[in-house]
């Protein structure tokens, strides 16, 4: 918001250093984005005194004067104006001022007599075209201050950023306020009560509320008789200053004194209005209204209406409508004064992208008490500026009050507690007086009454901020905390979702971020089963998207979705997953959805995947390597997982020959797999792909594998080589255990390295290759011990698996 500091000071007194208001207002919250000089650059020019004026000795027409500007001595100057006299303050040019024309000032001969800078008429100050004389100063302007603070033309503006919780600062009056919070002084507010005459407003116009929640209150002013014209010089300075468009005298008082009090106005044409009756409605499905701007706009059943008897007139607190604008026809105006609901007025500005100086103020709130002052400050001023009569009495009507807290309790040791401060009840009492709080006691704890105008005020918290901002951020010491440190613990949740994403980046993965939101029919897309409790999902009351309407059960159908529109998009052999919640209707606690953190993962191949020349001769199918990833993350989070493809019945979106459930100790804990031709199909995915879910939640309560450390040996290590034929259905995982369990503890190393099927091996078996590695810490292990150990596999594979050793 811009604010003329001369306009302002007819309101409070200023501090004499624009500088210092500067700081100050900003250290309390008020920042100055801008500081604005209107007027010509008159940099230089200062404040003379005429002290002596006699005539030239070489010319009639000529005088000579000796003007005090400040300086040790008074300077000589020549002038030419006939206006000229002793005693006179007058704007003064000292030699090597450059004038607002770009010439710069030297000292000159005029007629033998050395003439010291220049005494300047309007048009060298760029003021206006007269120059028949000088420029005489009214008042009494200190000498040699600068010519600019003694011209009524020439201000300064300051340019606010104003928070949104502040809306009371978007007037004059919330600005001297402000003012007199930390400078002190009296704030003098101009006069609002008009002279009135005629038929009561009351025989001219009615109000009805028909959305009380939309309008708290509306004020409606009658003033007959007016002549539109052009605004008075000054009127259109004020407003020019404050970047709003003088337009004429009825438009601009009502933006005058929104700019005065905050409280947005409009003027109707009462003659245009039907029906003798404003209704304050919402907009009907469908309804359109043409705005000043002469747009034609589509309105919604939330938007707010004022309308007469007949039709829709102004969009409330947005625009007012083209078909009863004030023009230069008008004789009889309507003054509305209001209050809107802002939550109304914003979501109507967003939506149709139509924000004003009075859907800006309307937006952060206006003070309900002032709704009728500015009705009357309008009413006043049309009857002085336009010549109208003013109709006797207020048509009010009122609706449901916005919420307001009245009373805010404060303790004065929080204050200090909070704030590092050392202020007693009195001066805490004090700095809420200065900030407009009626303050009393009782028993020990400050009772605040909160002003209408101060809606941001809810709390202790808001108190004790205002006490901050007065008292000064600025005056606050620097102090250490005296609340003892409690270690801070992160929650398992985070802890293990942290690790899990360490755990797959280690692997390759990338991982990728997806909404939470879901179509309803990824349960159907993925297959679920009537009585899987992921099709109990949640619905939202107000999607962003109505395909988007539920939260997501699982991971795997926004992986899909991912991996679609990357394989789409020329990717290939994509190694992505995804950490997240996921949510099951009630599920939790008091009925409310179950969160459960998921990992899930999805892997693809493709040609990039193959390696070229250098790739070996069979890919690894994905199922193992998906199986490999989703175990090792388990591993190097600290778990002990097993892979069972007969532990429950398969996940319908995964093939039933190339998958299976993950679980640590004896519960299930997720899924891996094979994508199912069909789910594929669905999720528009051609390339194969293989997907794993687990449940982390899962694994708080499940038990850790145990972690040891053992010492690299100095001994020699012996490999043996075991090619055994077992039957094809027999589970290579099984023998690896029952090898680790026969072979010894010197057993360090056991590998799975070929499998075989053909020639030289009966139907129906199959040839599985182990690499047995065996060591010692404190000595080498002797020939015959390896080979007692080596047999004694042998034998067990033979007994447990029927295995025969291969030639």
């Amino acid at each position: 918001m811009k604010v003329a500091l001369g306009w302002l000071s007819e309101w409070i007194p200023l501090p004499d250093s624009t500088d210092a208001l500067v700081e100050r207002l900003t250290l309390g919250g008020l920042e100055v984005e801008e500081r604005i000089e209107t007027g010509p650059d008159l940099e230089g020019i200062v404040v003379g005194h005429v002290v002596e004026c006699g005539p030239h000795p070489n010319a009639d027409r000529l005088s000579l004067c000796r003007v005090d500007a400040g300086g040790e001595e008074p300077a000589q100057v020549v002038c030419g104006a006939p206006n000229v006299a002793q005693g006179q303050k007058i704007a003064y040019a000292p030699v090597g001022t450059r004038l607002p024309d770009g010439k710069k000032l030297k000292k000159a001969k005029i007629r033998d007599v050395v003439s010291f800078g220049m005494i300047c008429s309007e048009r060298e100050l760029g003021l206006s075209e007269e120059h028949e004389g000088i420029l005489v100063l009214e008042g009494d302007p200190p000498v040699g201050a600068p010519v600019s603070e003694a011209l009524a033309g020439a201000d300064t503006v300051l340019d606010f950023e104003l928070t949104p919780n502040r809306g009371d600062w978007a007037s004059m009056l919330g600005m001297a306020r402000e003012v007199r919070s930390h400078f002190g002084g009296e704030i003098r507010v101009p006069p609002t009560a008009p002279p009135e005459e005629g038929e009561p407003a009351s025989a001219a116009i009615a109000v009805d509320i028909d959305d009380p929640e939309g309008c708290p209150a509306y004020v409606a002013r009658v003033v007959r008789g007016v002549q539109v014209g052009p605004s008075p010089d000054w009127l259109q300075a004020r407003l020019e200053a404050a970047g709003v468009r003088p337009i004429n005298n009825v438009v601009d008082v009502t933006n005058l004194v929104m700019l005065e009090f905050g409280q947005p106005l409009h003027g109707f044409d009462l003659g245009t209005l039907r029906g003798a009756r404003i209704r304050v409605r919402r907009a009907a499905s469908g309804e359109k209204l043409v705005t000043l701007d002469g747009q034609s706009r589509a309105l919604e059943p939330d938007d707010l209406v004022i309308a007469d008897a007949e039709r829709g007139i102004a969009l409330a607190g947005v625009m007012g409508g083209a078909e009863t604008e004030v023009s230069d026809a008008t004789r009889d105006v309507l003054i509305e004064a209001a209050e809107f609901h802002p939550t109304r007025v914003r979501r109507t500005a967003r939506r149709l992208g139509l924000h004003s100086e009075s859907s800006y103020r309307f937006e952060r709130g206006v003070d309900p008490e002032g709704v009728a002052r500015a009705a009357d400050r309008a009413a006043r001023l049309m009857a002085e500026l336009a010549g109208g009569r003013v109709a006797p009495g207020r048509v009010e009507a009122r609706g449901e009050p916005l919420p307001h807290t009245a009373e805010v309790r404060l303790d004065p040791v929080r204050v200090d507690r909070l704030l590092g401060t050392d202020l007693d009840a009195m001066a805490v009492r004090e700095l809420l007086h200065r900030a407009d709080f009626t303050v009393h006691e009782e028993g020990g704890v400050l009772v605040a009454g909160v002003p209408s105008w101060r809606r941001d005020v809810t709390q202790e918290a808001d108190l004790i901020e205002e006490v901050a901002r007065i008292y000064g951020f600025d005056r606050i010491p620097e102090t250490l905390p005296v609340a003892p440190v409690a270690p801070v613990e992160i929650p398992w949740r985070l802890t293990v979702a942290e690790a899990a994403r360490d755990a797959l980046v280690a692997q390759g993965l990338v991982e990728c971020f997806t909404f939470p939101f879901a179509p309803p029919d990824d349960a159907d897309r993925l297959g679920l089963t009537a009585g899987d409790p992921r099709r109990g999902t949640v619905r939202l009351q107000n999607p962003i998207v109505e395909e988007h309407s539920e939260l997501r059960s699982t991971l795997v159908p926004s992986l899909l979705r991912t991996a679609a529109h990357n394989l789409a998009r020329q990717a290939d052999a994509l190694r992505l997953f995804e950490v997240g919640p996921v949510f099951l209707a009630g599920g939790g606690e008091a009925g409310l959805p179950a969160e459960p953190l998921h990992v899930a993962g999805i892997l693809t191949q493709g040609d990039r995947e193959s390696g070229g020349l250098w790739a070996a001769h069979e890919r690894i199918p994905l199922f193992f390597l998906v199986k490999g990833v989703a175990q090792r993350a388990l591993f190097d989070l600290g778990y002990a997982s097993w892979c069972r493809p007969e532990e429950g019945d398969p996940e319908p979106y995964q093939h039933p020959g190339a998958s299976c459930r993950l679980g640590v100790g004896e519960r299930v804990i997720g899924s891996v797999g094979e994508l199912h031709p069909e789910t594929a199909a669905r999720f528009g995915l051609e390339a194969p792909c293989a997907v794993f879910e687990i449940d982390l939640s899962a694994l708080q309560d499940a038990p850790r594998r145990e972690i040891g450390f053992a010492g690299i040996s100095r001994q020699p290590m012996a490999r043996r080589d075991l090619a055994v034929v077992v039957d094809a259905s027999c589970p290579a995982g099984e023998i690896l255990e029952a090898i680790r369990g026969s072979a010894g503890s010197e057993l360090v190393g056991l590998e799975l390295f070929d499998r075989y099927e053909g020639k030289g091996v009966p139907e129906g078996k199959v040839s599985l290759a182990f690499r047995l590695a065996f060591q010692r810490e404190d000595r080498a292990l002797k020939e015959g011990e390896i080979a007692k150990r080596v047999d004694r596999v042998v034998k067990m594979l033979a007994h447990r698996f029927g295995g025969q050793l291969r030639n």
